[in-house]
């Protein structure tokens, strides 16, 4: 069976107050299934079981909040190195698990990407 990377988005919102800014948190769960529906599918019922769980005695801003399952952004085929089948081995050191694809416009925002500084950059994947 294929090995899949799905990253889902998670939010935390309060219960009754209105919020400035909403806290977005981006997962990336490992799913083993014999097609992109089924992974979907199984990534989808993971993050709400898990937003549900992580609901009990959340607290944002010392005011009661909740976790809620926003959906997936992308799902993944990961890919292990070219010696080794993806399909027929579990991932194993190397196995690239997912990637997101940027454009920068000069080395200067490289380099404050790579150090985690703010920059303006474009999301492609």
């Amino acid at each position: 069976m294929t090995w899949y990377v799905a990253s889902t988005i998670m939010s935390v919102r309060k219960r009754k107050e209105k919020q400035k800014n909403i806290p977005v948190y981006e997962n990336f769960l490992l799913i083993e299934g014999e097609s992109e529906e089924y992974a979907i599918k199984k990534a989808q019922e993971i993050a709400e079981r898990e937003a549900n769980i992580s609901s009990d005695g959340l607290f944002l801003d010392d005011k009661a909040a909740y976790m809620v399952f926003e959906g997936i952004r992308k799902l993944i085929t990961i890919s292990n190195p070219v010696s080794i089948d993806s399909d027929s081995m579990p991932p194993i050191n190397g196995t690239e698990l997912t990637y997101s694809e940027y454009l920068v416009k000069n080395r200067t925002q490289m380099k404050n990407l790579v150090q985690g500084r703010p920059v303006k950059l474009r999301y492609v994947e």
